[in-house]
């Protein structure tokens, strides 16, 4: 090669090298726009703050916290509303609620109520709470209640309003139990023992007849002939459902048996199978709800035994068939559907349509929609996000009209009434 060649390489390489040089540090425009952008959007999202809740939901919450809960979740000495069975009339007296017992696993409730219809109730309960990281607890107590103008018109579907009687009912109660809860509390079991002393008699309503004058042992069992009994109920509970804005949102089961032994030899061994399926349907950012429950008790009385008429499944009343008088229809079972559409005016009331379609039968293979009773009407309640607190419902059946003044929830949980 020659000197001048040598010389045309080494410049051709010194140039080659300069360019790749001058490219290395000047970056390419596209590059440099992508991390404008990123790192202004890594700006942003650092000034941003949490979305809060919007302004009606905040006095909600705030509504809730000073007027609602303390009414729901009372703490200490208080005045006791309600505890009477449907019925009873408006119920007063004392009570005292303690939740902060044992580091807070302890909940001690007791009260003493009566109303002006001389019904009255005491009870005392124990509840040990949130053992075993939330997944066990224990429940103890022991009531007297006097129900002294029970209504009563005749076992079965057709039994007819002419017969209007009443009769005094006396429970004295005791139980102890436990419940296991699993899977974030959507599942729960539990099983409880007791006993159930019962007296009945005549009416204390001057313008009724009393139920013995109107019917006989024959056919209303029981009526002559009281018994008291030992008692064992298991029961399970599914909660599929999440919170929303006025109602929850999703499905409940539920499901119990309780076995009744009769230690009085009055041939009145049976069992009670109660179960409810419970669907909630919010829309409209949780503003309106569509509600459904369907609820069915069935008896069934050991070989040559008999269901006493005061431990007969019922209907009749705010909590099921509100067009109708309270305990309407006795039977050894009974079937109850209802729908309710409602909607939330503010955040603490709520407005409803119900409807309402329930029958009574003599033996399980009755269920069904045979001598379907039906009502509809329209509600108001006051409420806190999960839980009515003063619900006023107007039905209207072919019996007639009725209003209900009640302190309890619509679509209730399965309870113990005895």
């Amino acid at each position: 090669m020659t000197h001048k060649m040598i010389q045309i390489v080494a410049i051709s390489s010194a140039v080659t090298l300069s360019c790749v040089s001058g490219f290395a540090q000047e970056p390419l425009v596209g590059s440099t726009r992508s991390a404008t952008i990123a790192e202004s959007e890594r700006a942003k999202a650092r000034s941003l703050s949490p979305v809060g809740p919007s302004h009606g939901e905040q006095e909600f919450d705030r509504f809730e916290k000073r007027i609602i809960n303390p009414v729901v979740n009372p703490n200490g000495l208080i005045p006791k509303l309600g505890g009477l069975p449907t019925g009873g009339g408006f119920s007063l007296g004392p009570g005292y609620v303690r939740r902060d017992l044992l580091w807070d696993h302890l909940v001690s409730d007791s009260y003493i109520v009566g109303s002006t219809k001389k019904w009255y109730r005491a009870e005392s309960s124990l509840d040990l709470i949130n053992l075993l990281d939330d997944h066990l607890e224990f429940h103890a107590d022991g009531a007297y209640e006097n129900a002294a103008s029970m209504p009563y018109y005749g076992v079965g579907s057709n039994s007819i309003k002419e017969n209007r009687s009443d009769f005094r009912r006396e429970f004295t109660t005791a139980h102890f139990g436990g419940q296991c809860h699993f899977v974030d509390r959507k599942l729960a079991a539990g099983y409880a023992v007791g006993g159930l002393l019962v007296n009945v008699g005549p009416g204390d309503l001057s313008d009724w007849p009393s139920a013995d004058k109107l019917f006989n042992e024959a056919n209303t069992p029981g009526l002559q002939r009281q018994s008291n009994f030992i008692t064992g109920t298991a029961s399970v509970t599914a909660d599929f459902t999440t919170p929303s804005f006025s109602s929850p949102k999703g499905l409940i089961l539920e499901a119990s048996d309780t076995q009744f032994w009769d230690r009085s030899g009055n041939h009145s061994d049976f069992h009670r199978l109660q179960t409810q399926a419970t669907y909630y349907v919010p829309f409209l950012n949780g503003m309106r709800t569509l509600a459904f429950r369907a609820r069915n008790e069935t008896t069934f009385p050991t070989s040559g035994q008999q269901v006493p008429f005061y431990l007969q499944p019922t209907i009749g009343g705010p909590n099921d068939l509100r067009g109708y008088e309270r305990y309407r229809y006795y039977g050894n079972g009974s079937s109850v559907l209802n729908g309710e559409y409602r909607w939330s005016v503010a955040g603490s009331l709520e407005l409803a349509i119900f409807g309402d379609g329930g029958n009574v039968y003599s033996r399980p293979g009755l269920v069904g929609l045979r001598e379907l009773r039906g009502d509809g009407g329209f509600g108001v309640r006051i409420k806190s996000k999960q839980q009515e607190v003063v619900r006023v419902d107007l039905g209207v059946s072919p019996e007639g009209v009725k209003v209900w003044f009640v302190f309890n929830n619509a679509f209730g949980r399965l309870f113990r009434s005895f």
